[in-house]
């Protein structure tokens, strides 16, 4: 970032601790504002997932300008579901770990009506192919096990911390027990030891 450019800070969603990584960064406030920065830009400058997100919804950036991590990032996000955007687009970003699924995107109560057809017809073809099991209740069982937990079911979250989670895109307890609590705490500007609290009760919840 030259001399002359602009505060960072400027920018919705940057705060000082994004600003100090965007100081490093080839690009500055004014490409940000000019849509020449990318999501996979922002991401790969060391900008907190969550907040990279939130600057690239505030001001239409896109997800890449190389077209095939583009269409990558779009078909993950899409993918992942019952998420929010925020979460979507970490798990976009940084979930190598997420299978790749055979499911096709596709919007409102048809795609989802689509999504319940095809994970039943999944559940039914392994019942019967082990000789076992209730085709129906596996399917209703791997949907309860795959949707995201709330951060209300872990004790002694208030709505206040949850909503400071929000801001680093951190809305379920998986995605709470996979943070970094020195990362989330310098974005949020929050104390280190809370932050790792709380991580550690989202990876005792989940086992």
């Amino acid at each position: 970032m030259t001399d002359d450019a602009p505060d960072p800070t400027d920018i919705k969603y940057v705060g000082p601790a994004t600003a100090a990584v965007l100081a490093d960064a080839p690009f500055d406030a004014a490409d940000v504002r000019a849509k020449s920065v990318s999501f996979r830009m922002l991401i790969d400058a060391s900008v907190n997932p969550g907040v990279a997100a939130r600057i690239r919804r505030e001001h239409s950036l896109s997800w890449s300008f190389n077209s095939e991590d583009s269409e990558d990032l779009r078909r993950r996000s899409a993918q992942v579901r019952g998420l929010g955007d925020a979460e979507r687009a970490w798990v976009a970003a940084a979930s190598d770990d997420w299978s790749e699924r055979d499911l096709t995107p596709v919007e409102g109560d048809d795609g989802e009506a689509a999504w319940v057809a095809a994970s039943a017809a999944n559940a039914e073809q392994a019942a019967e192919a082990d000789g076992s099991g209730d085709p129906v209740a596996a399917e209703s069982a791997w949907r309860d096990r795959s949707r995201p937990t709330p951060l209300t079911e872990l004790d002694g979250v208030d709505e206040e911390t949850i909503a400071d989670l929000a801001e680093a895109g951190i809305t379920s307890v998986r995605s709470l027990s996979a943070a970094n609590p020195g990362e989330v705490a310098e974005a949020l500007d929050r104390d280190a030891d809370r932050v790792t609290n709380l991580r550690d009760a989202a990876s005792e919840y989940l086992g």
